[in-house]
C-alpha cells in the first residue's frame, strides 16, 4: 500500500503542558511512523504564511499571538492513509464534537488552544511539510528557531 505523509504539530499549549511525549506515544501506538521531527518557535512572519487561509477572519490576530507564544513540535507522520488516521486520532476542532479517546478530547476543552494541528488534505500536507521541514520547491519562508 502507498504511504502518505502528513504534518502533526503540537501547539504551544501542548508543549507548555508537557504533552509531546504522550502525543508521540499515541501516534506510534496506532502504528504510524514518525519520519521527521522538529521543535521550533514560529515568528509572526512564519505564522502568517502557515495560517494564511485564516487571514481576514476575526480570530486571525489571536491565532497568530497564540502560535507565536512558545515553541511547537512538528512531526512528519507517514503511513497509508496518514492524513485521515492522524485527523481521526486528534479529534474535532470544536470541543462539543470531540469523541472520547481523541487527543483533543482528552487534553483540551478550548476551541483555540486545542493542543495539536494536523494537515487537512494532501495539498495542505505537502505545503505545511515544505514550510516546516524545508523543500526546494517553495520560497514561502523559513522556520526561525
Amino acid at each position: 500500500m502507498i504511504s502518505e505523509r502528513t504534518l502533526l504539530m503540537v501547539k504551544p499549549d501542548g508543549v507548555r503542558r508537557s504533552l509531546v511525549g504522550l502525543i508521540i506515544t499515541r501516534i506510534e501506538q496506532k502504528g504510524l511512523e514518525i519520519s521527521n521531527m522538529r521543535m521550533f518557535r514560529m515568528d509572526d512572519a512564519f505564522a502568517r504564511i502557515f495560517y494564511a487561509e485564516h487571514n481576514g477572519r476575526d480570530y486571525f490576530a489571536a491565532l497568530l499571538s497564540f502560535m507565536t507564544s512558545g515553541p511547537v513540535v512538528a512531526l512528519e507522520v507517514e503511513s497509508p492513509n496518514a492524513i485521515a488516521l492522524v485527523r481521526t486520532a486528534i479529534g474535532a476542532t470544536r470541543p462539543e464534537e470531540r469523541l472520547p479517546g481523541t487527543i483533543r478530547a482528552d487534553f483540551s476543552i478550548q476551541l483555540t488552544e486545542n493542543v495539536v494541528h494536523a494537515s487537512a488534505s494532501p495539498t495542505d500536507a505537502e505545503r505545511e511539510l515544505a514550510l516546516v521541514f524545508g523543500d526546494s520547491r517553495t520560497t514561502l519562508g523559513t522556520v526561525h528557531n
